[in-house]
Protein backbone atom coordinates (compact mmCIF):
# COMPACT_ATOMS: atom_id res chain seq x y z
CA UNK A 1 0.00 0.00 0.00
CA UNK A 2 2.81 2.32 0.69
CA UNK A 3 3.61 5.19 3.16
CA UNK A 4 0.79 6.93 2.01
CA UNK A 5 -1.23 4.55 1.93
CA UNK A 6 -0.80 3.29 5.66
CA UNK A 7 -0.60 6.89 6.81
CA UNK A 8 -3.92 8.10 5.56
CA UNK A 9 -5.69 5.23 5.34
CA UNK A 10 -6.83 4.54 1.47
CA UNK A 11 -7.63 1.04 2.35
CA UNK A 12 -11.77 1.13 2.39
CA UNK A 13 -13.68 -1.55 3.71
CA UNK A 14 -16.87 -2.97 2.49
CA UNK A 15 -19.74 -4.74 4.03
CA UNK A 16 -23.40 -5.59 3.20
CA UNK A 17 -26.13 -3.61 5.77
CA UNK A 18 -29.28 -5.27 6.06
CA UNK A 19 -31.30 -1.93 5.12
CA UNK A 20 -28.54 -0.25 2.99
CA UNK A 21 -27.14 -3.03 1.06
CA UNK A 22 -23.67 -2.45 0.42
CA UNK A 23 -21.72 0.42 2.20
CA UNK A 24 -18.38 1.54 2.15
CA UNK A 25 -16.07 2.91 5.02
CA UNK A 26 -14.79 6.68 4.52
CA UNK A 27 -12.47 6.45 7.31
CA UNK A 28 -10.73 3.78 9.58
CA UNK A 29 -9.33 4.61 13.27
CA UNK A 30 -8.31 1.53 14.69
CA UNK A 31 -11.90 -0.65 15.37
CA UNK A 32 -13.95 3.05 14.96
CA UNK A 33 -15.46 3.13 11.21
CA UNK A 34 -17.03 5.57 9.47
CA UNK A 35 -19.61 4.22 7.06
CA UNK A 36 -21.12 6.14 4.43
CA UNK A 37 -24.80 5.06 2.66
CA UNK A 38 -25.24 6.21 -0.63
CA UNK A 39 -28.96 7.19 -0.79
CA UNK A 40 -31.89 9.49 -2.47
CA UNK A 41 -34.13 11.76 0.11
CA UNK A 42 -35.94 14.51 -0.40
CA UNK A 43 -35.55 14.37 -4.28
CA UNK A 44 -31.95 14.14 -3.77
CA UNK A 45 -28.86 11.73 -3.59
CA UNK A 46 -26.97 12.02 -0.78
CA UNK A 47 -24.33 10.47 1.10
CA UNK A 48 -24.70 9.87 4.73
CA UNK A 49 -22.21 9.46 7.19
CA UNK A 50 -22.51 7.21 9.85
CA UNK A 51 -20.62 5.67 12.45
CA UNK A 52 -19.47 2.03 13.93
CA UNK A 53 -17.04 -0.61 13.68
CA UNK A 54 -15.39 -2.81 11.37
CA UNK A 55 -18.22 -5.36 11.46
CA UNK A 56 -20.74 -2.66 10.55
CA UNK A 57 -22.79 0.77 11.55
CA UNK A 58 -23.85 1.33 15.24
CA UNK A 59 -27.01 -0.18 16.45
CA UNK A 60 -27.84 3.40 18.11
CA UNK A 61 -27.32 5.69 15.22
CA UNK A 62 -28.56 3.16 12.51
CA UNK A 63 -32.10 3.54 14.26
CA UNK A 64 -32.10 7.16 14.33
CA UNK A 65 -31.20 7.02 10.49
CA UNK A 66 -33.93 4.69 9.59
CA UNK A 67 -36.63 7.23 12.10
CA UNK A 68 -35.75 9.68 9.98
CA UNK A 69 -35.45 8.36 6.29
CA UNK A 70 -38.68 6.91 7.14
CA UNK A 71 -40.63 9.91 8.62
CA UNK A 72 -39.76 11.73 5.36
CA UNK A 73 -41.85 14.48 5.45
CA UNK A 74 -41.78 14.96 8.75
CA UNK A 75 -37.99 16.09 8.11
CA UNK A 76 -38.65 17.78 5.40
CA UNK A 77 -41.53 20.47 7.48
CA UNK A 78 -39.06 20.84 10.12
CA UNK A 79 -36.42 21.57 7.97
CA UNK A 80 -38.27 24.50 5.97
CA UNK A 81 -38.91 25.65 10.03
CA UNK A 82 -35.28 25.99 10.60
CA UNK A 83 -34.38 27.23 6.96
CA UNK A 84 -37.11 29.36 6.71
CA UNK A 85 -36.26 30.93 10.43
CA UNK A 86 -33.01 31.57 9.19
CA UNK A 87 -34.19 33.94 5.75
CA UNK A 88 -36.39 35.66 7.91
CA UNK A 89 -33.52 36.72 10.20
CA UNK A 90 -32.27 38.22 7.33
CA UNK A 91 -35.46 39.97 6.29
CA UNK A 92 -35.06 37.76 2.87
CA UNK A 93 -38.16 35.94 0.97
CA UNK A 94 -38.09 32.37 1.82
CA UNK A 95 -39.89 30.51 -1.37
CA UNK A 96 -39.35 26.92 -1.01
CA UNK A 97 -36.35 24.28 0.07
CA UNK A 98 -36.10 23.19 -3.21
CA UNK A 99 -35.67 26.58 -4.75
CA UNK A 100 -33.06 28.12 -2.28
CA UNK A 101 -31.06 24.40 -1.45
CA UNK A 102 -29.50 21.66 -2.27
CA UNK A 103 -29.53 18.65 0.38
CA UNK A 104 -25.97 17.12 0.15
CA UNK A 105 -25.84 14.62 2.86
CA UNK A 106 -27.00 13.69 6.70
CA UNK A 107 -24.02 12.88 9.45
CA UNK A 108 -25.64 10.57 12.30
CA UNK A 109 -24.62 10.88 16.08
CA UNK A 110 -25.82 9.34 19.19
CA UNK A 111 -28.05 11.78 20.02
CA UNK A 112 -29.21 12.76 16.54
CA UNK A 113 -27.96 13.86 12.80
CA UNK A 114 -27.79 17.17 11.00
CA UNK A 115 -28.62 17.89 7.71
CA UNK A 116 -26.44 19.78 5.27
CA UNK A 117 -28.10 21.84 2.89
CA UNK A 118 -25.79 24.17 0.29
CA UNK A 119 -27.27 26.97 -1.18
CA UNK A 120 -28.23 27.21 -4.57
CA UNK A 121 -26.92 31.10 -5.46
CA UNK A 122 -23.83 31.98 -5.12
CA UNK A 123 -23.27 27.96 -3.28
CA UNK A 124 -20.83 29.40 -0.95
CA UNK A 125 -22.76 28.52 2.50
CA UNK A 126 -23.81 25.21 3.95
CA UNK A 127 -27.10 25.77 5.84
CA UNK A 128 -26.39 22.36 8.56
CA UNK A 129 -29.83 21.82 10.31
CA UNK A 130 -29.50 19.83 13.71
CA UNK A 131 -32.46 17.44 14.95
CA UNK A 132 -32.97 15.29 17.64
CA UNK A 133 -36.31 13.10 17.68
CA UNK A 134 -36.82 14.17 14.65
CA UNK A 135 -37.06 17.76 15.52
CA UNK A 136 -34.92 20.43 14.23
CA UNK A 137 -32.96 21.87 16.90
CA UNK A 138 -30.68 24.59 15.81
CA UNK A 139 -28.97 25.77 12.33
CA UNK A 140 -25.29 26.40 11.92
CA UNK A 141 -24.01 28.38 8.82
CA UNK A 142 -20.33 27.44 7.14
CA UNK A 143 -19.22 29.70 4.77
Amino acid sequence: MGIFGNLFGSKKLKTTDSDFGEIESFSIRGNDVGWQINRKFLDSNIEILIAGNKDGISGTQKQILLNALNNEQEIKAESKKALKEQFDNAEMEFISIEKHFELKGISVRDEGFEMAFQEKEGQNYFFNVHFENNKQVGVSIDG
